[in-house]
């Protein structure tokens, strides 16, 4: 899950365009076996709103194995 410079979220490389799209790939994810490890990350311009919302809308569905990758650019 990416979230570009807009505070867009993509999936998989593809812009999602509402937050229910985001809730229906989460809600896929949640039934696979074993779950999926999700790996977001964001761009440093992202609103902080747009990722706390991914954060949270996964664990609210019971995802519990997401990771953030790329916040190496935040060091500095």
């Amino acid at each position: 899950i990416d979230v570009d410079a807009n505070s867009v979220i993509n999936w998989n490389g593809k812009p999602l365009a509402t937050r229910a799209d985001l809730d229906l790939k989460l809600q896929e994810a949640t039934k696979m076996e074993p779950q999926p490890e999700l790996h977001l990350r964001s761009h440093a311009k992202a609103k902080y709103e747009a990722v706390a919302a991914v954060m949270a809308n996964a664990q609210r569905l019971g995802l519990n194995k997401l990771g953030i990758v790329g916040s190496e650019q935040f060091v500095n």
